[in-house]
């Protein structure tokens, strides 16, 4: 009952400082194997001030590159229900949901297609008298026969009110088993450059 209270109260809290209609996109490079690949990214937000309905994220991230000879593509479509549980209060932003990746590639000859759930967590500090905020985005889960990871750290900076760039630190881990009857560890690593749009 106390933690149902206390989600309640924290969502109303996140709602009174959300906007009536949010839409955040993004969309950069990630630059990993020694600077050799550069994979694109993207992606776009909806949030809303209704306390009970998630908001919803969509992002697509390319991510080719070889690894002992072979060539990886582990590509995929991450779709986020999450809720804000702060929102600019005490110049905090701390988000928490759930993620269903679609990873759609190919590991050397075998391909690769199937989604995966993930629990998300994003958290950002804003620097008071500047426009520059730093944080980062952790994603972890897999399920039975897989364990993925996703670290992100990320810088960034906003001089207008619609929009600015960002930059960080990412790293990726797929370890998944039974594809099609195999399994593989793919890992990329590497800085990200981008910009971004906030109405």
């Amino acid at each position: 009952m106390k933690s149902a209270l206390l989600l309640s109260t924290a969502l109303l809290a996140s709602a009174a400082h959300a906007d009536v209609l949010g839409l955040t996109a993004e969309a950069g490079s990630y630059i990993t194997n020694d600077g050799e690949d550069f994979n694109t990214y993207f992606g776009v937000a909806v949030e809303h001030p209704i306390p009970l309905i998630p908001n919803f994220r969509i992002q697509h991230q390319e991510l080719e590159g070889k690894e002992s000879g072979t060539k990886i593509d582990t590509s995929y479509n991450d779709y986020t229900l999450y809720y804000e549980f702060l929102d600019g209060l005490l110049w905090l932003d701390l988000d928490a949901g759930i993620t269903l990746r679609s990873i759609d590639g190919s590991i050397g000859s075998t391909d690769v297609s199937d989604s995966y759930p993930l629990g998300y967590l994003s958290a950002y500090v804003s620097l008071p008298g500047t426009s520059i905020s730093v944080g980062g985005e952790f994603k972890a889960g897999g399920g039975s026969d897989a364990s993925i990871t996703d670290t992100m750290l990320k810088v960034k900076f906003q001089p207008l009110y619609f929009g600015g760039l960002e930059a960080g630190y990412r790293k990726v881990h797929h370890d998944i088993d039974d594809i099609d009857g195999s399994s593989f560890d793919a890992k990329f690593t590497g800085v990200f450059i981008g910009a971004f749009v906030d109405f």
